[in-house]
Order: structure tokens, then sequence, then C-alpha cells
């Protein structure tokens, strides 16, 4: 795991070229690179050598690749939950939609303020297929990451269909 720190404004007052003191920043997030010991798995600050868990030596480059994974596992996972945020809003977006759609045809026998509905799914559609354009090709995800990925790919068919029933609601209408 990457542990997130607490103040986002909160800077390192070590140098640059200080190991243990890197921050990496993503929207306003902050993320502080853990390696991960390839032996026990153990999370150790970026910058160590050896293990303090199980003393296995811990190659420079290996801990590069394990800190960058984590971070990427950690900021996918952590966009996925703020996308996933937009999915309760599917339902409402479904009943006001429907209310919507009626409302008009009763009112003017056209849907007419119905159309604006349709606006309600791009945001989730177009977030959702940014995050997979950003994170969906990462072959090094773990447990959490592949959970995130799962979901992402339910809030894209959630939202992809209920364009869909938009879009037939519509064609309906105009037959």
């Amino acid at each position: 795991m990457v542990r997130r720190s607490v103040s986002c404004a909160r800077r390192s007052s070590s140098r640059p070229d200080s190991p243990g003191e890197i921050v990496i920043e993503n929207l306003g997030a902050s993320y502080t690179p853990f390696i991960e010991c390839p032996n026990c798995r153990k999370f150790s600050k970026v910058g160590t050598k050896r293990c303090p868990e199980c003393y296995e030596e811990i190659d420079e480059n290996y801990a590069l690749s394990s800190a960058t994974t984590i971070v990427v596992n950690t900021l996918a996972c952590d966009v996925a939950n703020f996308i996933r945020s937009y999915n309760p809003f599917a339902v409402i977006s479904l009943i006001l939609g429907a209310g919507i759609y009626v409302s008009d045809l009763w009112i003017s026998g056209a849907p007419r303020m119905f159309y604006a509905t349709l606006l309600w799914p791009i945001v989730p559609v177009t977030t959702t297929s940014l995050w997979f354009y950003r994170f969906g090709k990462f072959q090094y995800g773990d447990e959490e990451f592949q959970v995130a990925r799962h979901h992402m790919h339910r809030s894209l068919t959630i939202w992809l269909a209920i364009l869909a029933a938009q879009i037939i609601a519509l064609g309906i209408s105009w037959l």
C-alpha cells in the first residue's frame, strides 16, 4: 500500500535527492511510494537497501519498479473509487429520466426536456473511459487494482445501458 499524506499542502523539507522523502502528487492527492520486499512482501521506505524484516537485499532497479507499481495501483484505485461515486446517481437518473419522459409525452406529446437527460451519462462514461485509457493496460495490478478494474467495467456498463435506454426511448417517441 502507499501511505497518503495527511496534508496535501505539506512538502518535504529534505533534499530532492533524498529517496526516503519522495512524494508523488496527482490532482491534489499526495502519495508516498514504498518498496515491496521481493521475499517477504513487507513494505519499506524508498531507498532501503535491505528489507528490515527478512534482511533480503533489494536491488535498486527492483526498488524503482516496485515503488512505481505500488503508486500506480494506489492512484488507479483512488481514481476508480471517485468515479464509482457517480453510480448512486444512476438510479436517480433512471427515475428522473422516466418521469421527465412521461411528463413530456403527457404535456406536449413529444420529448422536449428529455433531450437534456442525454447529458447525464456523459460525465461518468467519459471519466470511466479515461480511466481505462490511463490505467486499463497496466499489467502489474494487485488484487485491489483488479477489483477497481471490475468496478470500472461495471460503471461503464451501467452508464452505457442508461444512455442506450434513453436513445431507445427517443426512438420509440419518434415512431
